[in-house]
Protein backbone atom coordinates (compact mmCIF):
# COMPACT_ATOMS: atom_id res chain seq x y z
CA UNK A 1 0.00 0.00 0.00
CA UNK A 2 1.42 3.43 -0.91
CA UNK A 3 2.40 5.88 1.80
CA UNK A 4 0.42 9.08 2.15
CA UNK A 5 2.55 11.06 4.58
CA UNK A 6 4.11 12.82 1.57
CA UNK A 7 0.74 14.55 1.07
CA UNK A 8 1.45 16.44 4.29
CA UNK A 9 4.74 17.71 2.88
CA UNK A 10 4.27 18.19 -0.87
CA UNK A 11 6.94 19.65 -3.11
CA UNK A 12 6.40 23.39 -2.71
CA UNK A 13 8.40 24.65 -5.69
CA UNK A 14 5.76 25.98 -8.08
CA UNK A 15 7.83 25.17 -11.16
CA UNK A 16 6.02 21.88 -11.67
CA UNK A 17 3.66 22.47 -14.60
CA UNK A 18 5.13 19.95 -17.01
CA UNK A 19 7.21 17.89 -14.60
CA UNK A 20 8.45 17.98 -10.99
CA UNK A 21 10.98 20.66 -10.12
CA UNK A 22 14.26 19.63 -11.82
CA UNK A 23 16.24 20.39 -8.66
CA UNK A 24 14.45 17.52 -6.87
CA UNK A 25 14.35 19.26 -3.49
CA UNK A 26 11.57 19.79 -0.96
CA UNK A 27 13.12 23.07 0.17
CA UNK A 28 11.52 26.11 -1.39
CA UNK A 29 11.77 29.44 0.41
CA UNK A 30 12.02 31.99 -2.38
CA UNK A 31 8.54 33.56 -2.52
CA UNK A 32 7.15 35.71 -5.29
CA UNK A 33 7.64 39.17 -3.81
CA UNK A 34 4.58 40.55 -5.57
CA UNK A 35 1.84 38.12 -4.51
CA UNK A 36 3.45 35.75 -1.95
CA UNK A 37 1.21 33.00 -3.35
CA UNK A 38 4.00 30.73 -4.60
CA UNK A 39 7.52 29.75 -3.58
CA UNK A 40 10.52 28.41 -5.50
CA UNK A 41 13.67 26.53 -4.69
CA UNK A 42 15.83 28.76 -6.88
CA UNK A 43 15.85 31.87 -9.02
CA UNK A 44 16.16 29.66 -12.10
CA UNK A 45 12.89 27.89 -11.29
CA UNK A 46 11.18 31.21 -10.63
CA UNK A 47 12.27 32.64 -13.98
CA UNK A 48 11.29 29.48 -15.82
CA UNK A 49 7.84 29.47 -14.23
CA UNK A 50 7.10 33.18 -14.68
CA UNK A 51 5.18 32.88 -18.01
CA UNK A 52 2.73 30.58 -16.23
CA UNK A 53 2.61 32.37 -12.89
CA UNK A 54 2.18 35.80 -14.50
CA UNK A 55 -1.46 34.94 -15.29
CA UNK A 56 -2.16 34.58 -11.56
CA UNK A 57 0.20 37.24 -10.28
CA UNK A 58 -1.27 39.89 -12.59
CA UNK A 59 -4.81 38.54 -12.54
CA UNK A 60 -7.51 41.18 -12.83
CA UNK A 61 -8.68 40.33 -9.29
CA UNK A 62 -5.31 41.45 -7.90
CA UNK A 63 -5.68 45.00 -9.19
CA UNK A 64 -6.43 47.74 -6.67
CA UNK A 65 -8.91 49.20 -9.15
CA UNK A 66 -10.92 45.98 -9.63
CA UNK A 67 -14.66 46.29 -9.09
CA UNK A 68 -17.41 43.67 -9.42
CA UNK A 69 -18.91 43.36 -12.88
CA UNK A 70 -22.33 44.72 -11.94
CA UNK A 71 -20.63 47.90 -10.64
CA UNK A 72 -18.63 48.60 -13.80
CA UNK A 73 -21.66 47.77 -15.95
CA UNK A 74 -23.83 50.06 -13.78
CA UNK A 75 -26.63 47.54 -13.43
CA UNK A 76 -28.63 46.00 -10.60
CA UNK A 77 -26.76 42.94 -9.24
CA UNK A 78 -28.60 39.66 -9.66
CA UNK A 79 -28.69 38.97 -5.91
CA UNK A 80 -30.89 42.05 -5.51
CA UNK A 81 -33.41 40.93 -8.09
CA UNK A 82 -36.35 38.67 -7.40
CA UNK A 83 -35.50 35.15 -8.48
CA UNK A 84 -37.04 33.87 -11.69
CA UNK A 85 -39.14 30.76 -10.89
CA UNK A 86 -38.18 29.33 -14.28
CA UNK A 87 -34.46 29.87 -13.72
CA UNK A 88 -32.68 26.70 -12.50
CA UNK A 89 -31.43 27.04 -8.92
CA UNK A 90 -27.82 25.83 -8.94
CA UNK A 91 -27.84 25.58 -5.15
CA UNK A 92 -30.99 23.51 -4.81
CA UNK A 93 -30.31 20.21 -3.11
CA UNK A 94 -26.64 21.01 -2.56
CA UNK A 95 -24.90 20.45 0.75
CA UNK A 96 -22.80 22.88 2.74
CA UNK A 97 -20.08 20.40 3.61
CA UNK A 98 -18.23 22.58 6.09
CA UNK A 99 -19.55 24.50 9.04
CA UNK A 100 -19.46 28.29 9.04
CA UNK A 101 -17.83 28.66 12.47
CA UNK A 102 -14.33 27.84 13.80
CA UNK A 103 -13.95 24.59 15.73
CA UNK A 104 -14.79 24.75 19.44
CA UNK A 105 -13.28 22.84 22.36
CA UNK A 106 -16.52 21.87 24.10
CA UNK A 107 -14.85 20.97 27.39
CA UNK A 108 -12.07 23.47 28.03
CA UNK A 109 -11.04 21.38 31.00
CA UNK A 110 -8.15 23.65 31.96
CA UNK A 111 -10.51 26.62 32.40
CA UNK A 112 -13.41 24.66 33.92
CA UNK A 113 -13.12 21.39 35.86
CA UNK A 114 -9.31 21.34 35.75
CA UNK A 115 -7.88 18.94 38.34
CA UNK A 116 -11.43 18.18 39.51
CA UNK A 117 -12.46 16.67 36.18
CA UNK A 118 -14.54 13.51 36.74
CA UNK A 119 -13.20 10.12 35.64
CA UNK A 120 -15.85 10.01 32.91
CA UNK A 121 -16.84 12.87 30.62
CA UNK A 122 -19.84 12.69 28.28
CA UNK A 123 -20.56 14.87 25.25
CA UNK A 124 -23.54 14.61 22.90
CA UNK A 125 -23.28 16.23 19.47
CA UNK A 126 -27.04 16.35 19.04
CA UNK A 127 -27.16 17.83 15.55
CA UNK A 128 -23.59 17.50 14.41
CA UNK A 129 -22.42 18.89 11.10
CA UNK A 130 -18.84 17.88 10.36
CA UNK A 131 -16.44 16.52 12.99
CA UNK A 132 -14.43 19.69 13.59
CA UNK A 133 -15.73 20.26 17.14
CA UNK A 134 -15.13 16.64 18.08
CA UNK A 135 -11.57 16.74 16.74
CA UNK A 136 -10.84 20.04 18.51
CA UNK A 137 -12.23 18.76 21.81
CA UNK A 138 -10.21 15.54 21.72
CA UNK A 139 -7.03 17.35 20.67
CA UNK A 140 -7.39 19.82 23.57
CA UNK A 141 -7.79 17.21 26.31
CA UNK A 142 -4.98 17.87 28.81
CA UNK A 143 -2.14 15.35 28.74
CA UNK A 144 -2.67 14.76 32.45
CA UNK A 145 -6.29 13.67 31.97
CA UNK A 146 -6.46 9.86 32.21
CA UNK A 147 -10.22 9.39 32.50
CA UNK A 148 -12.76 8.24 29.96
CA UNK A 149 -14.26 10.65 27.43
CA UNK A 150 -17.44 9.42 25.76
CA UNK A 151 -18.63 11.26 22.65
CA UNK A 152 -21.93 10.51 20.95
CA UNK A 153 -22.61 12.01 17.50
CA UNK A 154 -26.07 12.28 15.99
CA UNK A 155 -26.49 13.59 12.44
CA UNK A 156 -29.17 15.41 10.46
CA UNK A 157 -27.75 15.13 6.93
CA UNK A 158 -27.18 11.45 6.01
CA UNK A 159 -24.48 12.44 3.52
CA UNK A 160 -22.47 14.51 5.98
CA UNK A 161 -22.92 11.91 8.69
CA UNK A 162 -21.64 9.27 6.27
CA UNK A 163 -18.59 11.41 5.64
CA UNK A 164 -18.05 11.77 9.39
CA UNK A 165 -18.15 8.00 9.87
CA UNK A 166 -15.61 7.36 7.14
CA UNK A 167 -13.31 10.09 8.47
CA UNK A 168 -13.39 8.58 11.95
CA UNK A 169 -12.77 5.09 10.55
CA UNK A 170 -9.73 6.45 8.71
CA UNK A 171 -8.43 7.99 11.94
CA UNK A 172 -8.89 4.65 13.65
CA UNK A 173 -7.33 2.36 11.05
CA UNK A 174 -4.45 4.32 9.50
CA UNK A 175 -1.23 5.51 11.17
CA UNK A 176 -1.57 9.17 12.24
CA UNK A 177 0.91 10.45 9.63
CA UNK A 178 -1.19 8.83 6.89
CA UNK A 179 -4.63 9.33 8.42
CA UNK A 180 -4.18 13.11 8.67
CA UNK A 181 -3.67 13.83 4.93
CA UNK A 182 -6.30 11.28 3.89
CA UNK A 183 -8.84 12.88 6.23
CA UNK A 184 -7.97 16.40 5.10
CA UNK A 185 -8.56 15.63 1.43
CA UNK A 186 -11.66 13.48 1.98
CA UNK A 187 -13.01 16.34 4.06
CA UNK A 188 -12.11 19.31 1.88
CA UNK A 189 -10.96 18.29 -1.62
CA UNK A 190 -13.26 17.60 -4.57
CA UNK A 191 -10.60 15.41 -6.21
CA UNK A 192 -8.35 12.92 -4.42
CA UNK A 193 -5.44 10.71 -5.52
CA UNK A 194 -6.65 7.36 -6.87
CA UNK A 195 -4.28 5.71 -4.39
CA UNK A 196 -6.32 7.18 -1.51
CA UNK A 197 -9.55 5.67 -2.80
CA UNK A 198 -7.79 2.34 -3.35
CA UNK A 199 -6.52 2.39 0.24
CA UNK A 200 -10.00 3.15 1.58
CA UNK A 201 -11.47 0.28 -0.39
CA UNK A 202 -8.74 -2.05 0.83
CA UNK A 203 -8.86 -1.10 4.51
CA UNK A 204 -12.26 0.42 5.31
CA UNK A 205 -14.65 -1.26 2.87
CA UNK A 206 -14.11 -4.80 4.29
CA UNK A 207 -15.07 -3.52 7.76
CA UNK A 208 -18.34 -2.16 6.41
CA UNK A 209 -18.91 -5.32 4.38
CA UNK A 210 -18.67 -7.40 7.57
CA UNK A 211 -21.72 -5.59 8.90
CA UNK A 212 -23.67 -5.56 5.63
CA UNK A 213 -23.51 -9.35 5.08
CA UNK A 214 -25.31 -10.41 8.28
CA UNK A 215 -27.67 -7.45 7.92
CA UNK A 216 -28.89 -8.93 4.62
CA UNK A 217 -29.91 -12.11 6.43
CA UNK A 218 -31.54 -10.38 9.40
CA UNK A 219 -33.78 -7.73 7.81
CA UNK A 220 -35.97 -7.37 10.90
CA UNK A 221 -33.20 -6.19 13.21
CA UNK A 222 -33.64 -2.37 13.31
CA UNK A 223 -30.06 -1.31 14.06
CA UNK A 224 -26.66 -2.89 13.42
CA UNK A 225 -23.43 -1.88 15.06
CA UNK A 226 -19.71 -1.94 14.36
CA UNK A 227 -17.30 -1.84 17.29
CA UNK A 228 -13.60 -1.09 16.79
CA UNK A 229 -10.98 -0.99 19.52
CA UNK A 230 -7.48 0.44 19.43
CA UNK A 231 -5.22 0.89 22.44
CA UNK A 232 -7.47 2.53 25.06
CA UNK A 233 -9.96 3.91 22.54
CA UNK A 234 -13.11 2.34 21.17
CA UNK A 235 -15.45 3.32 18.37
CA UNK A 236 -19.07 2.19 18.13
CA UNK A 237 -21.16 2.93 15.03
CA UNK A 238 -24.89 2.17 15.12
CA UNK A 239 -26.92 2.51 11.92
CA UNK A 240 -30.07 1.07 10.35
CA UNK A 241 -29.48 -1.65 7.76
CA UNK A 242 -30.13 0.61 4.77
CA UNK A 243 -27.62 3.17 6.07
CA UNK A 244 -24.88 0.53 6.20
CA UNK A 245 -25.53 -0.21 2.54
CA UNK A 246 -25.45 3.51 1.79
CA UNK A 247 -22.11 3.73 3.60
CA UNK A 248 -20.69 0.95 1.45
CA UNK A 249 -21.76 2.68 -1.76
CA UNK A 250 -20.00 5.88 -0.70
CA UNK A 251 -16.64 4.22 -1.21
CA UNK A 252 -17.38 3.84 -4.89
CA UNK A 253 -17.02 6.60 -7.47
CA UNK A 254 -20.34 6.89 -9.34
CA UNK A 255 -20.18 5.15 -12.75
CA UNK A 256 -19.10 7.38 -15.65
CA UNK A 257 -18.08 10.17 -13.27
CA UNK A 258 -14.65 11.16 -14.53
CA UNK A 259 -12.53 13.90 -13.00
CA UNK A 260 -13.53 16.15 -15.91
CA UNK A 261 -17.25 15.50 -15.46
CA UNK A 262 -16.94 15.98 -11.70
CA UNK A 263 -15.23 19.33 -12.26
CA UNK A 264 -17.99 20.40 -14.65
CA UNK A 265 -20.65 19.46 -12.09
CA UNK A 266 -18.78 21.39 -9.43
CA UNK A 267 -18.40 24.47 -11.63
CA UNK A 268 -22.17 24.56 -12.15
CA UNK A 269 -22.34 25.61 -8.51
CA UNK A 270 -19.02 27.21 -7.58
CA UNK A 271 -18.54 29.19 -10.80
CA UNK A 272 -22.10 29.39 -12.08
CA UNK A 273 -22.64 32.37 -14.38
CA UNK A 274 -25.97 32.98 -12.66
CA UNK A 275 -24.05 33.51 -9.40
CA UNK A 276 -21.32 35.73 -10.85
CA UNK A 277 -22.51 38.82 -8.98
CA UNK A 278 -22.79 36.88 -5.72
CA UNK A 279 -19.24 35.56 -6.14
CA UNK A 280 -17.91 39.03 -7.00
CA UNK A 281 -19.60 40.48 -3.92
CA UNK A 282 -17.78 37.91 -1.77
CA UNK A 283 -14.44 38.45 -3.52
CA UNK A 284 -14.71 42.22 -3.09
CA UNK A 285 -14.56 41.81 0.69
CA UNK A 286 -11.22 39.99 0.44
CA UNK A 287 -7.62 41.25 0.17
CA UNK A 288 -6.42 41.29 -3.45
CA UNK A 289 -4.44 38.07 -3.54
CA UNK A 290 -6.92 36.16 -1.42
CA UNK A 291 -9.28 36.56 -4.36
CA UNK A 292 -7.00 34.61 -6.68
CA UNK A 293 -6.75 31.79 -4.14
CA UNK A 294 -10.52 31.76 -3.66
CA UNK A 295 -11.16 31.50 -7.39
CA UNK A 296 -8.55 28.75 -7.76
CA UNK A 297 -10.23 26.71 -5.02
CA UNK A 298 -13.62 27.29 -6.61
CA UNK A 299 -12.13 26.03 -9.88
CA UNK A 300 -10.26 22.90 -8.79
CA UNK A 301 -11.58 22.27 -5.27
CA UNK A 302 -8.27 20.84 -4.05
CA UNK A 303 -6.94 21.90 -0.66
CA UNK A 304 -3.25 22.39 -1.42
CA UNK A 305 -0.81 25.30 -1.22
CA UNK A 306 -1.34 27.54 -4.24
CA UNK A 307 1.72 26.47 -6.24
CA UNK A 308 1.72 22.73 -5.49
CA UNK A 309 1.10 20.24 -8.28
CA UNK A 310 -2.44 18.89 -8.63
CA UNK A 311 -1.41 16.13 -11.04
CA UNK A 312 -1.86 13.29 -8.53
CA UNK A 313 -5.42 14.38 -7.69
CA UNK A 314 -7.18 12.52 -10.49
CA UNK A 315 -10.22 10.87 -8.89
CA UNK A 316 -13.56 12.42 -7.86
CA UNK A 317 -13.98 12.37 -4.09
CA UNK A 318 -16.92 9.96 -3.69
CA UNK A 319 -17.98 11.63 -0.43
CA UNK A 320 -18.70 15.04 -1.94
CA UNK A 321 -20.97 14.26 -4.87
CA UNK A 322 -24.31 13.98 -3.12
CA UNK A 323 -27.50 15.97 -2.65
CA UNK A 324 -29.64 16.83 0.35
CA UNK A 325 -32.13 19.35 1.65
CA UNK A 326 -31.20 21.69 4.47
CA UNK A 327 -32.58 20.96 7.92
CA UNK A 328 -32.07 23.10 11.02
CA UNK A 329 -33.22 22.33 14.53
CA UNK A 330 -35.21 25.17 16.07
CA UNK A 331 -34.46 26.34 19.59
CA UNK A 332 -37.58 24.83 21.19
CA UNK A 333 -36.95 21.48 19.51
CA UNK A 334 -33.40 21.47 20.84
CA UNK A 335 -34.41 22.18 24.42
CA UNK A 336 -37.34 19.77 24.44
CA UNK A 337 -35.39 16.92 22.85
CA UNK A 338 -32.05 17.23 24.59
CA UNK A 339 -32.48 19.36 27.71
CA UNK A 340 -33.48 16.40 29.89
CA UNK A 341 -30.20 14.67 29.02
CA UNK A 342 -28.20 17.19 31.07
CA UNK A 343 -27.14 15.90 34.46
CA UNK A 344 -28.59 17.74 37.50
CA UNK A 345 -26.37 20.46 38.92
CA UNK A 346 -25.79 18.48 42.07
CA UNK A 347 -24.09 15.79 39.95
CA UNK A 348 -22.36 18.07 37.45
CA UNK A 349 -22.52 21.86 37.91
CA UNK A 350 -20.66 22.29 34.60
CA UNK A 351 -23.19 20.38 32.48
CA UNK A 352 -24.58 22.52 29.68
CA UNK A 353 -26.25 22.46 26.27
CA UNK A 354 -24.48 24.59 23.65
CA UNK A 355 -26.66 26.09 20.91
CA UNK A 356 -25.45 28.09 17.89
CA UNK A 357 -27.62 30.74 16.22
CA UNK A 358 -26.23 31.52 12.77
CA UNK A 359 -28.89 33.66 11.04
CA UNK A 360 -31.56 34.08 13.72
CA UNK A 361 -30.14 37.29 15.23
CA UNK A 362 -29.62 38.86 11.81
CA UNK A 363 -33.32 38.37 11.08
CA UNK A 364 -34.19 40.70 13.98
CA UNK A 365 -32.58 43.77 12.39
CA UNK A 366 -35.01 46.29 10.89
CA UNK A 367 -32.58 48.79 9.36
CA UNK A 368 -33.17 51.86 11.52
CA UNK A 369 -29.59 51.87 12.87
CA UNK A 370 -27.80 51.71 9.52
CA UNK A 371 -26.48 55.30 9.59
CA UNK A 372 -24.76 54.77 12.95
CA UNK A 373 -23.29 51.49 11.77
CA UNK A 374 -21.98 52.95 8.50
CA UNK A 375 -20.29 55.76 10.46
CA UNK A 376 -18.32 53.15 12.39
CA UNK A 377 -17.57 51.22 9.19
CA UNK A 378 -16.04 54.37 7.68
CA UNK A 379 -13.17 54.11 10.19
CA UNK A 380 -12.05 50.91 8.45
CA UNK A 381 -13.29 51.18 4.86
CA UNK A 382 -13.11 54.32 2.70
CA UNK A 383 -16.57 55.84 2.44
CA UNK A 384 -18.38 54.96 -0.78
CA UNK A 385 -18.80 57.79 -3.26
CA UNK A 386 -22.36 56.73 -3.92
CA UNK A 387 -25.22 55.34 -1.85
CA UNK A 388 -26.65 53.55 -4.85
CA UNK A 389 -27.51 49.93 -4.15
CA UNK A 390 -25.57 49.10 -7.32
CA UNK A 391 -22.33 50.62 -6.00
CA UNK A 392 -19.86 47.89 -4.99
CA UNK A 393 -18.19 50.01 -2.31
CA UNK A 394 -21.52 50.90 -0.75
CA UNK A 395 -22.62 47.26 -0.75
CA UNK A 396 -19.30 46.29 0.83
CA UNK A 397 -19.93 48.86 3.57
CA UNK A 398 -23.40 47.42 4.10
CA UNK A 399 -21.91 43.95 4.50
CA UNK A 400 -19.36 45.32 6.97
CA UNK A 401 -22.03 47.16 8.96
CA UNK A 402 -23.27 43.90 10.51
CA UNK A 403 -20.13 43.82 12.67
CA UNK A 404 -21.19 47.08 14.35
CA UNK A 405 -24.81 46.33 15.19
CA UNK A 406 -26.21 46.55 18.69
CA UNK A 407 -26.23 42.82 19.35
CA UNK A 408 -27.60 43.20 22.88
CA UNK A 409 -30.73 44.85 21.52
CA UNK A 410 -31.07 42.32 18.69
CA UNK A 411 -30.65 39.39 21.06
CA UNK A 412 -33.35 40.78 23.35
CA UNK A 413 -35.67 41.03 20.33
CA UNK A 414 -34.85 37.45 19.39
CA UNK A 415 -35.63 36.19 22.89
CA UNK A 416 -39.05 37.81 22.68
CA UNK A 417 -39.69 36.46 19.18
CA UNK A 418 -38.65 32.95 20.21
CA UNK A 419 -40.71 33.24 23.43
CA UNK A 420 -37.84 32.42 25.75
CA UNK A 421 -40.08 32.96 28.78
CA UNK A 422 -42.15 29.96 27.71
CA UNK A 423 -39.02 27.85 27.27
CA UNK A 424 -38.54 27.82 31.05
CA UNK A 425 -40.90 24.85 31.19
CA UNK A 426 -38.03 22.67 30.02
CA UNK A 427 -36.18 23.36 33.25
CA UNK A 428 -33.28 25.19 31.60
CA UNK A 429 -31.89 28.70 31.81
CA UNK A 430 -29.26 30.67 29.91
CA UNK A 431 -25.84 30.61 31.53
CA UNK A 432 -24.91 34.27 31.80
CA UNK A 433 -21.14 33.80 31.69
CA UNK A 434 -19.72 31.72 28.85
CA UNK A 435 -17.49 28.84 29.89
CA UNK A 436 -16.59 27.21 26.56
CA UNK A 437 -16.81 29.75 23.73
CA UNK A 438 -17.53 33.52 23.68
CA UNK A 439 -21.16 34.45 23.15
CA UNK A 440 -20.28 36.45 20.02
CA UNK A 441 -17.07 34.78 18.70
CA UNK A 442 -17.03 36.58 15.35
CA UNK A 443 -17.40 40.11 16.73
CA UNK A 444 -14.36 42.34 16.12
CA UNK A 445 -14.59 44.03 19.54
CA UNK A 446 -15.12 47.70 20.35
CA UNK A 447 -11.94 49.03 18.75
CA UNK A 448 -10.56 46.29 16.49
CA UNK A 449 -7.25 46.54 14.70
CA UNK A 450 -7.54 47.11 10.95
CA UNK A 451 -6.15 43.67 10.12
CA UNK A 452 -8.55 41.92 12.50
CA UNK A 453 -11.50 43.69 10.90
CA UNK A 454 -10.33 42.86 7.36
CA UNK A 455 -9.88 39.16 8.17
CA UNK A 456 -13.34 38.92 9.74
CA UNK A 457 -14.95 40.71 6.80
CA UNK A 458 -13.19 38.44 4.30
CA UNK A 459 -14.22 35.32 6.23
CA UNK A 460 -17.88 35.59 5.26
CA UNK A 461 -18.98 35.95 8.90
CA UNK A 462 -21.46 38.64 9.95
CA UNK A 463 -20.53 39.13 13.60
CA UNK A 464 -24.11 38.20 14.51
CA UNK A 465 -23.36 34.51 15.13
CA UNK A 466 -24.41 33.78 18.73
CA UNK A 467 -23.65 30.87 21.05
CA UNK A 468 -25.98 30.18 23.98
CA UNK A 469 -25.02 27.94 26.89
CA UNK A 470 -28.07 26.41 28.58
CA UNK A 471 -27.87 24.87 32.04
CA UNK A 472 -30.29 23.27 34.48
CA UNK A 473 -32.31 25.59 36.71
Amino acid sequence: MPRFDKLLNPAFCANNVNSPCPNNTSKANKACSRCLLVVYCSEECQNEHWPTHEKDCKNIFTQESWKPHWHTADRVPTFRKESDPYEPNTNKGKISWWGSMPAVDLLKLDANEGQDAPPKLSILFAASHDIRNMVETIARLPDMYSGQCEMVMNGIHPEIFTQNIILVLVAFHFPPEEAAPIMIHLWYSALIPSSVLAALRAKILPLIHEVCVPADYEPYVPVYEMVCKKNKASLCIELPREEWHRLRKYLEVPPRLSATTAAENRHEVTLALSRKDEIHRFLYTQPRYWRVSSVKFRADGILLPFGCSREEFDTPNPLTYATAESEILRIENVLSLFGHLLKPKILNPKAMLLVLLVRDIEAMWTGESIDTELTRVAKYIPQAKSTSRNDADYLKSLLASTFFRDVTKLFDLYKKAAKFDALARYGLKIREKSTVVPHWPMRPGKHPAQQVFEILLASGATGLERYIEWERE
